[in-house]
């Protein structure tokens, strides 16, 4: 938590807003300048405190991710970079459709995706959404798309258009309800201008703000919007990797069995109106999933 310090000099008094914080094994100490006063809402210096404590733990870390993810993968022989990208589409895939209630177990998944081995007795709705969104984030690792409204919509279409046809493509023009959750996603009037606005907040903070950051809040915001009558988890979680494989960051799979840590993150910033508790968890579970790139 940062307090404030006062420097005497001259019989002049000069505030500071301080921060001290633990990095890799060493307390660290960072200072904002004030002014001559406190003000009277220092929410603002505090956030800005943070965002440049940030600069120097997590952005620094991801940006040297990134070099040495890219590094890797522009050596890797043709056959093993295939490999890896199907190992991965396959891994996200079972996880992110069984957050969401998918019947299909891993192996069902991988001899659907590997091998073309339909499932016995499981819904034939899980088998083809488990096969539309494998093809679906094949071709965004491969080729990861400019997010606007009508990609986002179209990209809901290829999920659920056999599935639930009457919803697929389609923002909902009706309320929903989030099960488990004391969030409640806004009024249907209110989604066509929040998504605008959430997309015109990416584009003006993809100058400003570090990547990795743009791509986790946009996420958050748009499950807090729950923009569509069905499968927003999936698609938001297609975007944050969308996202971070434009700026040639690696993706991350949220694996099912970690999901409660995600989804307590999102209460708690839905909830209580702050970003931040998502942030903080998106940073430390990205960290620990990319450590893999710095070893290597």
């Amino acid at each position: 938590m940062s307090t404030v310090r006062t420097v005497r000099r001259g019989g002049r008094a000069y505030r500071y807003l301080a921060q001290s914080y633990r990095w890799r094994g060493a307390v660290r100490r960072r200072e904002l300048y004030l002014g001559r006063s406190i003000p009277k809402d220092l929410a603002p210096a505090r956030r800005a405190l943070e965002e440049a404590v940030w600069k120097d733990t997590w952005f620094a870390q991801f940006d040297a991710v990134k070099a040495a993810y890219q590094k890797r993968w522009a050596g890797l022989p043709t056959s093993v970079r295939d490999k890896e990208v199907e190992d991965f589409a396959t891994e996200f895939t079972y996880d992110t459709n069984r957050i969401e209630g998918s019947t299909l177990s891993f192996e069902d998944t991988r001899l659907l995706l590997e091998r073309g081995i339909t499932p016995a007795r499981r819904p034939v709705r899980d088998v083809v959404e488990t096969q539309r969104h494998a093809a679906l984030i094949r071709r965004l690792i491969r080729n990861p798309e400019a997010i606007d409204l009508h990609r986002l919509m179209s990209w809901h279409k290829e999920l659920f258009g056999e599935t639930k046809p009457d919803i697929a493509g389609r923002l909902r023009d009706f309320g929903v309800r989030i099960g488990g959750s004391r969030h409640v996603p806004p009024a249907a009037s209110d989604v066509p201008p929040l998504l605008a606005e959430l997309i015109r907040w990416m584009r003006r903070s993809s100058t400003t703000l570090h990547p990795v950051r743009v791509a986790a809040e946009f996420h958050f915001r748009f499950e807090h919007i729950h923009p569509f009558g069905d499968g927003n988890g999936r698609v938001g979680r297609l975007a944050l990797n969308d996202l971070l494989a434009l700026r040639g960051y690696p993706m991350i799979n949220i694996p099912y069995t970690r999901r409660q840590g995600y989804y307590r993150a999102l209460e708690l910033s839905s909830v209580g109106g702050d970003t931040r508790p998502f942030l903080h968890w998106f940073f430390l579970r990205y960290s620990r999933d990319t450590q893999f790139f710095l070893r290597s």
